[in-house]
């Protein structure tokens, strides 16, 4: 089959319409050729030739459309990829790596001064899983250091926590340890009566904040938290101390002399020992006289 015979355009036109036509006759072929005069092996060729294009046409929207389905079905996949990783975490309590990673998440987001939702959005973390390890450490039921389970190139070489880091390396605790065995706790919980009194205490003269915070076993930054807390924190107003003139002189007369006229200006003093400021132009005499006349003078 020449297809460039049929890709003629007025030929197509020419033949669309008797396709048309026929059709619609009710007729069959041999009988609608007869009638006008056409041959019927070449509507049998240009039948099959449109039937051929609008095949094709069919096919390719049909792979349009699946391809736009796989688009779809892909993009919701990876939403959902995404929503697993977000709160993909483990809240199994045995799994020693899973409780180092809520201990360190709840210490810092205790330090940062941010709440349960804000922190958990900031990090893409449950906001309930985070709360539920938050009771947990704070209730005692799980003691774990999680500076411990670092790697030692990850490890600072000045630790930042002053309590005692147990020697605990294992990661995953076996089914058949024994979960009434209590440990050396690893955080130290303090009243707000005993923060409170070593706030006071490092408040005191001559004392300074991280020698307290060396002797209770606490971080420098968590005693300066707890001052601003009970407002200690703020600086000390400076004290006057007062002064004494042994000889009887007025203070004002041995402090006139530290005062200078302003550019443009004059000092004149005045016969009872205080001194006026006068434009430079102006007459002593003139300026004590008005002074006088005011009833200013002495």
């Amino acid at each position: 089959m020449n297809l460039r015979h049929f890709e003629n355009e007025a030929r197509q036109s020419y033949w669309v319409v008797h396709v048309e036509a026929w059709q619609r006759s009710g007729l069959t072929r041999t009988e609608y050729c007869r009638v006008h005069r056409l041959t019927k092996e070449t509507l049998d060729r240009w039948l099959k030739y449109f039937a051929g294009n609008d095949a094709a046409r069919k096919h390719a929207e049909y792979q349009a459309e699946l391809r736009r389905q796989k688009r779809l079905e892909a993009r919701a996949k990876r939403q959902k990829q995404r929503v697993r990783r977000r709160f993909a975490v483990s809240t199994d309590v045995r799994n020693r790596a899973v409780q180092a990673y809520w201990a360190m998440h709840v210490e810092a987001m205790n330090w940062s001064g941010m709440g349960i939702r804000e922190y958990a959005a900031v990090l893409h973390l449950s906001p309930t899983s985070l709360r539920t390890w938050r009771d947990r450490l704070d209730q005692g039921k799980v003691e774990i250091d999680w500076r411990a389970h670092l790697h030692p190139s990850a490890r600072p070489v000045v630790s930042t926590s002053a309590s005692a880091m147990p020697a605990e390396t294992r990661l995953t605790a076996l089914p058949s340890d024994d979960p009434g065995a209590r440990r050396q706790p690893a955080r130290r919980f303090f009243s707000d009566a005993e923060k409170h009194a070593i706030v006071l205490e490092s408040d005191q003269p001559g004392v300074s904040v991280s020698q307290v915070a060396r002797k209770h076993g606490i971080v420098t930054g968590m005693l300066f938290r707890w001052r601003v807390q009970f407002g200690v924190a703020q600086k000390k107003r400076a004290k006057l101390a007062p002064v004494a003139l042994t000889d009887g002189t007025p203070a004002a007369l041995l402090l006139r002399d530290l005062v200078q006229p302003p550019d443009g200006m004059a000092a004149i003093d005045l016969p009872d020992g205080r001194r006026v400021f006068a434009p430079a132009v102006s007459d002593p005499d003139a300026v004590r006289e008005h002074l006088e006349s005011e009833g200013t003078g002495p």
